[in-house]
């Protein structure tokens, strides 16, 4: 039977400096996703295992008038706690919509997150938001956009060699914000994904318009958002079968079940954009 040594780092150097010494080590903190990976009643850990999910720097939050900064190993329940009315719809609903109150518990945020084989649920809304998230490694701590955890195809691309210590969401206003999953049962699942939206309009004018759509591959298409933005409200039924054809262009390479639901839910944001 295989024993693995568990390392229970007391700060974020400490961290840092295990992980450079130990770089096949496992990071745990919740484990949710681990472990619903294993299939037998036994857990299964490699042999070495570095354990977060204690770490004082990454239980933290604090709330600004602009940003809710919640740190990593901070607990879906808890973020649920965190901020009341301030925490933006959009994030609220997809966290209440993630497992079970048990699971959501357990679960962190930094690790529904770092998920590296898939985007896991929190991924659409926080790319809606424009979330910022911070990696740190032992060169140091860099702030990117969510939007750059997928790579140009649109697979996870999270940096090797980092951790991610804290993520920071922007407080903005929203007039309309939806999330749905879509999909056949059992999410996650190679056939399931996540559709996250977000606008709002400036006298007439929509000045935002965010779309993402994210499973094994992720979709948040920014050059057609550009289009979007800006334009007078409502759009004309010929704009939005415009947009709605340059969406499903885009979703092509998506299993067929998921590029028909994604359609569908294209359809329905754009016309929220004509009333």
């Amino acid at each position: 039977m295989l024993v693995s040594e568990i390392h229970y780092p007391q700060d974020i150097l400490e961290l840092l400096e295990l992980m450079k010494a130990l770089p096949e080590a496992l990071i745990y903190a919740g484990g949710t996703e681990i472990l619903r990976e294993q299939g037998s009643r036994g857990i299964s850990l490699p042999p070495e295992v570095i354990c977060i999910h204690e770490l004082p720097e990454l239980r933290k939050a604090s709330l600004s008038e602009r940003y809710l900064d919640v740190g990593a190993a901070v607990t879906l329940a808890e973020v649920l706690e965190l901020a009341g009315s301030a925490l933006p719809s959009l994030f609220g609903d997809t966290v209440r919509g993630i497992g079970t109150p048990a699971l959501r518990n357990l679960a962190t945020l930094g690790g529904n997150l770092a998920a590296r084989d898939r985007f896991m649920d929190t991924w659409p809304a926080l790319s809606c938001l424009d979330a910022l998230v911070e990696i740190k490694d032992s060169w140091g701590s860099t702030w990117i956009n969510v939007n750059r955890l997928s790579d140009e195809a649109g697979r996870p691309a999270f940096p090797s060699g980092g951790v991610v210590t804290r993520i920071r969401i922007p407080l903005e206003r929203l007039d309309v914000s939806a999330v749905r999953k879509v999909g056949g049962r059992g999410y996650p699942g190679p056939d399931t994904a996540v559709f996250a939206l977000a606008a709002r309009a400036d006298k007439g004018i929509l000045a935002t318009f965010r779309l993402a759509f994210a499973g094994k591959t992720a979709l948040r298409l920014q050059e057609i958002e550009s289009h979007i933005t800006g334009r007078s409200l409502p759009l004309s039924e010929r704009e939005r079968r415009s947009f709605g054809e340059e969406y499903r262009a885009a979703a092509e390479d998506l299993p067929e079940n998921l590029a028909c639901q994604f359609g569908v839910l294209v359809d329905g944001a754009l016309d929220l954009l004509a009333r």
